[in-house]
């Protein structure tokens, strides 16, 4: 290798595929035996199997390795001041979950505790969610009704609010549960890599729709109106139909109640928290005073009776005894469940992995699917629903500094004190200043309609994913919109696939660079044809057309021309294009100075081509004989080593030389410069 002046000069011989790898053979791979597997898995010494099981449980290496001085500080002052976080959101999701705000506490307490134990991540906040509230109202509001519904049928008595609450509780523990095991049972077998099928195009427009959900379910509850509840496709327009329908029984306190909550939100969270975040050690509060002062004026100004202001109500001090899910129905809701699990996983490890990438703390994918796992498994037995991370509260993790998951004990002491004695002093609270407090938060998630022209300015097909899956989310329902977003996906990687064109190549004639040709007349017997994807059932005769459209046509025998795309190409084979301002000719040597218009040979490369199937190698076998009858010879360049075994394993090389097999396109072309001389 020779450098001069900024050129580059490569010396090395011409090698067919066969040559290249016996003088560079591949390391061996030892043969795939499932018995070997296991025999290796079940033979380890005691300490081996100490240090698996401890693997499970981080929180003894951070408290091993605790380091007081540094850590503690950071710890204390990031998780007290996410517990004044935790606390609205818990009781705000926990009507949202259509269920009491003590159950969004419960939930709080026990995956938060359990994470500690559990997880990886210092900055990941597990807890009450609203995705994962509004997915858990679906499923309890139908079961409810489904309930209610065989009542009737059966001619029984209509159930009671408790008894219709407790179904929703025992439907909320199984999906809770449910999640759980999911998400445990695939930590254990290590299926972490299931995040990357979902796109950043796909989770953006799912949680920017569950944004306009979540916020449009609290709307009702600012204007102080009770509206019927919808399930199924198309329930948001229903809902504001039904809403817009009773506007005459707004109540205007509620109102104005909800737009003070707001205001107040808006400028501490913009004009103080967000633009003197590096000046403050701990950002303001402003959730927990809103909901101190909102409940105390509530309670002294007698709200509820005086202006008919619906509140939280009685919040039961301490906790429920344990039970067990109600799994009758499980059928009717496991792919709701299911869908909660994914999405759990998305939101956290996507978040986890930002902050691991901030900080360079590395994290354990598998084990913190592990920890997700079990934090709503052990809360599927405390009347809890599914939890996941919330974005603001893991960015308050992040950014005031916690150092390990022990920053988790005082945001559980903070929960334990608020269920055991001061959950009862928020009985006042106007829900009005909940549902206030749950549309601001969503504001972040409601702005990433900002990002569409960029995202269409970066890729068309993401854009397609995000607006789809957005769309269908919003006006149908969110489960359509997950079935929608992943069919989309799905189809657009299909439809990439089948749109790649191949593309004919030249070499330059004073340098060893390739230019894309086409149109232009070249004086050569020589062709070079790139395929641009994988050869499989979905592209394989589109590329076997593409191959006849840019090279020779065999049912009609018809020549076809080539021109230079970056550049307009005259008569004479060269190529004009500029370079840095300057106008430069590079002339197309694809014969590699053979001057002759009828095509005797064609290049194939395959080196973008990582996966061949039967169809793919059916194409290869059809074109070569094709061209061989005709009298023009076809060589094969760049084939990767999963390909070549794939051939390999077809027979392939039974009809079709090795010798015409190069290691990249250049081999090939020295190969035939040689044979042109001679």
């Amino acid at each position: 290798m020779d450098y001069e002046r900024g050129k580059l000069q490569l010396s090395r011989q011409v090698y067919t595929q066969d040559a290249y790898d016996l003088t560079y053979p591949a390391p061996e791979r030892p043969e795939f035996s499932i018995a070997r597997k296991i025999k290796k898995k079940c033979i380890c010494s005691t300490a081996d199997v100490f240090r698996t099981v401890l693997a499970y449980f981080p929180l003894i290496n951070f408290a091993r390795t605790y380091k007081m001085k540094e850590y503690i500080l950071g710890d204390f002052l990031a998780g007290l001041t996410v517990s004044f976080m935790h606390l609205p959101m818990a009781m705000g999701f926990g009507i949202l979950a259509s269920l009491r705000p003590i159950h969004g506490l419960y939930s709080t307490f026990f995956s938060v505790f359990v994470y500690m134990i559990f997880g990886t991540s210092p900055h990941i906040s597990i807890g009450t969610n609203a995705v994962m509230a509004l997915l858990t109202a679906t499923v309890v509001d139908r079961e409810a009704d489904t309930f209610t519904a065989a009542r009737q049928a059966a001619n029984e008595s209509m159930p009671t609010a408790d008894e219709i609450m407790e179904v929703k509780i025992g439907t909320s523990m199984a999906c809770c549960f449910l999640a759980g095991l999911i998400l445990m049972g695939m930590g254990l077998l290590k299926l972490g890599v299931i995040t990357t099928y979902l796109s950043v195009s796909f989770v953006g427009g799912f949680s920017t729709a569950a944004a306009i959900h979540i916020a449009s379910s609290q709307v009702p509850r600012v204007f102080g109106i009770k509206v019927q509840t919808f399930a199924g496709a198309g329930k948001l327009v229903r809902m504001y139909i039904d809403l817009f329908s009773k506007i005459a029984q707004t109540n205007a306190a509620e109102i104005i109640i909800a737009l003070l909550c707001m205001i107040t939100l808006l400028l501490v969270k913009l004009c103080i928290n967000e633009r003197f975040k590096d000046k403050m050690k701990m950002p303001v509060p402003i959730d927990l005073i809103v909901v101190i002062l909102g409940t105390i004026i509530s309670h002294f100004a007698n709200f509820k009776e005086v202006f008919d202001v619906k509140v939280a109500g009685e919040i039961p001090t301490g906790f429920t005894s344990p039970g067990l899910p109600r799994l009758q129905n499980v059928g009717s809701f496991a792919s709701d469940v299911f869908v909660m699990a994914v999405l759990s996983l998305a939101m956290s490890i996507s978040m986890a992995k930002l902050c691991a990438n901030k900080h360079g703390i590395p994290i354990d994918d598998n084990q913190e699917l592990f920890a997700y796992g079990a934090s709503n498994f052990v809360s599927g037995f405390f009347h809890s629903f599914p939890s996941a991370t919330a974005p603001p509260r893991t960015m308050i993790l992040s950014t005031l500094g916690a150092r390990t998951t022990l920053n988790a004990i005082p945001t559980s002491v903070f929960i334990l004190l608020v269920i055991l004695v001061i959950g009862q002093l928020f009985v006042s609270l106007p829900l009005s200043v909940l549902a206030a407090m749950i549309i601001i938060s969503m504001k972040d998630l409601l702005l990433q309609y900002r990002n569409l022209p960029r995202i269409w300015r970066i890729n068309k097909y993401d854009f397609v994913i995000w607006v789809v899956t957005n769309s269908v989310s919003v006006l149908v329902d969110l489960n359509y919109g997950i079935i929608a977003g992943v069919g989309i996906s799905i189809f657009l990687v299909i439809f990439r696939d089948q749109c790649a064109s191949g593309k004919i190549v030249a070499r330059s004639s004073h340098e060893d660079i390739l230019v894309n040709v086409r149109g232009c007349k070249q004086s050569s017997n020589l062709r070079i044809f790139k395929v641009p994807t994988n050869l499989y059932f979905a592209t394989a005769e589109r590329i076997k057309a593409q191959i006849y459209k840019h090279i020779i046509d065999p049912h009609t025998r018809k020549q076809k021309t080539a021109d230079v795309k970056y550049g307009t190409v005259e008569f004479n084979g060269d190529v004009a294009y500029k370079e840095k301002g300057a106008s430069k000719n590079v002339e197309c040597d694809a014969a590699a100075g053979i001057e002759s218009d009828k095509i005797e040979t064609i290049l194939i490369d395959l080196s973008s081509v990582d996966y061949v199937d039967m169809a793919g190698m059916g194409v290869l076998q059809q074109v070569t004989k094709t061209y061989k009858d005709m009298g023009i010879s076809v060589c094969l360049t760049g084939v990767q080593r999963g390909v070549a075994e794939t051939l390999e394993a077809g027979d392939f090389f039974e009809t079709f030389p090795r010798s015409a097999v190069y290691y990249d396109i250049f081999d090939a072309l020295e190969a035939n410069r040689e044979d042109s001389k001679s």
